[in-house]
């Protein structure tokens, strides 16, 4: 039997748009249009074993193939490692499901129309699967001849310990790429409040460190600014934990919604939480608390509000022409707010009074 018989009579297009393989194309991050180390040197021992003048890792997409490995494709498409799916004979490996063999692509019904022929010189073509571990096939690992050649069992056979050989490299890939993934998910989990999904103090320092250089380099002023929730402890004292929880989220919720986009909101503390507002100055205080209190009154206003909610505040400004740290100006914001607690429990008092 020829070696390009016993395939199926149609190939699968389902094969070729399935999410599930497509998810794991994007997942090897090797469709970039840059070279693999690893699989150009595979590819460079298939031409040398199998005696022809290209060989190639392809990954296809449901849109184009892309090639991480490569040895003798010149042109255009050696250039951009990679070639829509009109000029490639591997869509069919991943079509069928199994190796597709041309011998003379001139008399090949399936490919003698195909660009890889008419604009790339593709005469004899040998690929088989690259497939995961999960059975999902990437691509096809192949050899090209400019002339035609009838392949034997041993050129198959070859490929295919190639192919897994490849497909070792791949699979490495992903999973060092998954172990990053899982690592910067661990780390952003270690900067987010598990209450509230905020940053915490540790993910605020980290990301108001960034934003502040930035705006040292662009010279943009900043504002931070402090907000304790008022008798948090008698909230809990009266309530119950759950309760005080129920607050803080809503405090959260309040503040991402006054807030940008581009403002850094965090909870810094048991009942404290922070915001780093952009290009922003002091001038732009009495602007910012009028926003929030006009949030406080629309929440207090509801009839089922067990107990008021109340914010003490305090600002600093960072003035990129006088850069102070996060910390220090933590600590400006911080007394400002003591100071202003102080003063209205003042004018609390001498009304009593």
């Amino acid at each position: 039997m020829p070696l390009s018989a016993g395939l199926p009579e149609r190939p699968t297009e389902s094969r070729l748009t399935s999410p599930s393989r497509l998810a794991a194309l994007e997942a090897t991050g090797l469709l970039d249009g840059r070279a693999n180390d690893v699989l150009d040197r595979i590819t460079r021992l298939a031409t040398r074993v199998l005696g022809v003048p290209v060989s190639l890792a392809s990954l296809v997409s449901d849109l184009a193939q892309h090639f991480p490995g490569l040895t003798g494709l010149e042109g255009w498409a050696g250039a951009a490692r990679s070639t829509p799916l009109s000029h490639s004979y591997c869509q069919y490996v991943v079509r069928h499901g199994a190796p597709f063999i041309v011998e003379d692509a001139a008399q090949h019904a399936l490919v003698r129309d195909n660009g890889a022929r008419v604009d790339l010189g593709v005469t004899a073509y040998a690929g088989v699967p690259l497939c995961t571990v999960t059975g999902e096939i990437l691509g096809a690992f192949c050899a090209i001849s400019t002339e035609p050649r009838r392949w034997s069992t041993g050129d198959i056979e070859t490929l295919s310990e190639l192919a897994s050989m490849a497909m070792a490299e791949i699979e490495l890939r992903l999973t060092t790429r998954e172990l990053l993934a899982a690592h910067d998910r661990l780390l952003e989990q270690r900067r987010r409040d598990p209450l509230t999904g905020l940053r915490n103090r540790e993910g605020f320092l980290e990301a108001s460190h960034d934003r502040l250089a930035d705006a040292r380099r662009d010279r943009t002023p900043c504002v931070l600014g402090v907000f304790e929730v008022d008798d948090f402890r008698l909230v809990n004292a009266a309530h119950g934990y759950v309760a005080g929880d129920a607050v803080l989220l809503e405090v959260s919720t309040m503040l991402a919604a006054t807030f940008r986009d581009d403002d850094l909101v965090a909870r810094t503390g048991s009942d404290e939480f922070t915001v780093l507002v952009s290009h922003a100055t002091t001038a732009d205080v009495p602007f910012i608390a009028a926003r929030l209190e006009a949030a406080l009154d629309v929440h207090n206003a509801s009839p089922s509000r067990e107990h008021r909610l109340s914010l003490s505040t305090g600002y600093a400004e960072w003035d990129p022409a006088m850069p102070v740290s996060t910390t220090t100006l933590l600590q400006q914001a911080d007394a400002e707010l003591h100071v202003q607690r102080t003063a209205v429990r003042n004018a609390d008092g001498a009304r009593l009074a």
